[in-house]
């Protein structure tokens, strides 16, 4: 394990990618440490100089036949929260033969006919390979995925932001490629793309009190339940196009808010007692705020990215267990992927009605028998909370990121990108775990008698 100060400037450093594998005793020795390697007889480590204040984060899983690192940029004036953003990931795509460069590149183009993807040759690395790109990939932050032969072996390398621009060009100019001494197989890396890979032990007892819960709640709420909503339900106005492109949920339509009988544990600890079951909406972000809007998140319709300027997040206690939002839906994606790396692990989620989308991230964990094609209905408990993301720790107290989107699209692995922000102001809730009875709470951006805001006090 090296780490060099690069001669162009003390505030940037090389990141040697070293072969130790999880648990070895040199991953804890700097923060800007990673490894990568190839399966087989002939392997490849890759450094890369970076400014000292970005984090490299080794993965511990394996993206769809590549292993490497990425490395992570600090956003300035942004809440640490979330961690920034990714800037770069360096991987040796042991699954793929130089003569297949080609094939693939043509395969991605095609993934993505409605989206204007460019193809261009680049130069890679200090001794000039030459490689190809092709993006923008979309995702939670779209990148150009660029292909590079090493020494008879491939690379992929993908560059965060809409276009590969000046430096993402420093940045591939600075890479290095030298043999490491252990594979990829050698590791024992569990794939990424298997959501078993992120199945973890269930608290029992709060699974069996959270289940209990909505057993008790058999009754659904009446769908007219809200002066406000009954006015619109009688007038037709159901699903409704708002600012910038964005869409406000039809109001009849089931979703259920997501927290649970500790959801406040670990934030407030001193209230816990008095609050327990009970959390406060929007905490770090709101609608449009903080990450949700600073890192490009807050948008309504960009084609390349998800589109969530009307996410909220949710204070919980890690392992705290989340429910699917819908009565009645199909799982798209389940578990971690290079597109939308910086929500960790996630649960998307395809509503009956075929046009509203849910994501669910930064979760600890998946619930068994969550993975792609699952069946989920209001009583399944899809994952438990947690902080995941990127480097570290990502985005603060463990919280949930509810997001939910009107018509997206899908990458192949069934993650989704495009198609509409969307406002969920009606949500259904349980009521039982806090001792209050089955309801409905609306939210929005001023408090009134019937509407919660930001940093108010709900129960589930």
């Amino acid at each position: 394990m090296r780490i060099r100060v690069s001669v162009f400037a003390t505030l940037w450093l090389v990141a040697f990618m070293a072969v130790l594998g999880p648990g070895a005793e040199a991953r804890q020795t700097s923060p800007a440490t990673a490894t990568t390697e190839k399966a087989g007889d002939e392997v490849v480590g890759a450094s890369i100089i970076h400014p000292a204040k970005w984090t490299v984060q080794r993965e511990g899983h394996t993206f769809d036949g590549t292993y490497g690192f990425t490395l992570w940029k600090p956003e300035a004036g942004s809440l640490s929260d979330h961690g920034g953003r990714p800037a770069v990931r360096v991987a040796l795509a042991y699954g793929l033969r130089p003569e297949l460069i080609e094939e693939r590149v043509r395969e991605t183009l095609a993934t993505y006919p409605d989206l204007s993807l460019d193809r261009e040759e680049v130069s890679v690395a200090e001794k000039g390979y030459e490689g190809v790109a092709v993006g923008p990939i979309p995702g939670s932050t779209p990148s150009t995925e660029i292909y590079v032969p090493v020494n008879g072996r491939v690379y992929q390398i993908n560059v965060y932001g809409e276009e590969l621009g000046e430096d993402g060009r420093e940045l591939l100019s600075t890479l290095h490629f030298q043999p490491p001494s252990r594979t990829v197989g050698a590791l024992d890396l569990p794939p990424a793309d298997a959501a078993e890979s992120y199945y973890v032990a269930e608290d029992q007892k709060l699974v069996g009190r959270e289940l209990a819960a909505h057993g008790v709640a058999t009754e659904e709420v009446p769908e007219t339940t809200g002066e406000d909503f009954d006015a619109a339900a009688r007038s037709g106005g159901g699903e409704t196009r708002i600012a910038e492109g964005c869409w406000r949920a039809d109001p009849r339509f089931f979703f259920q808010t997501q927290h649970g009988a500790y959801a406040n544990v670990g934030w407030y600890p001193k209230r816990a007692a008095r609050h327990r079951g009970w959390t406060k909406i929007g905490l770090p972000n709101y609608w449009g705020q903080y990450t949700h809007g600073n890192l490009g998140y807050g948008r309504c319709t960009k084609p390349y990215y998800t589109n969530d300027k009307y996410a909220i997040d949710y204070p919980l206690k890690r392992g705290n267990v989340v429910f699917s939002p819908f009565k009645s839906g199909t799982v798209t994606f389940a578990g971690r992927n290079t597109t939308h790396r910086d929500y960790g692990i996630l649960v998307t989620i395809r509503a009956s009605n075929g046009k509203y989308v849910s994501l669910s991230a930064h979760l600890n964990g998946l619930a068994r028998g969550i993975s792609r094609g699952a069946k989920v209905t209001e009583r399944t408990i899809i994952g438990f909370a947690g902080n995941t993301g990127g480097p570290d720790i990502p985005v603060g107290y463990p919280h949930l990121h509810q997001a939910y989107y009107r018509y997206p699209s899908y990458n192949p692995d069934g993650s989704p990108y495009g198609g509409a922000g969307l406002q969920v102001i009606r949500h259904r809730y349980v009521g039982t775990a806090a001792g209050t009875r089955p309801g409905v709470y609306t939210f929005g951006p001023r408090h009134t008698a019937t509407t919660k805001t930001k940093r108010e006090w709900i129960s589930n």
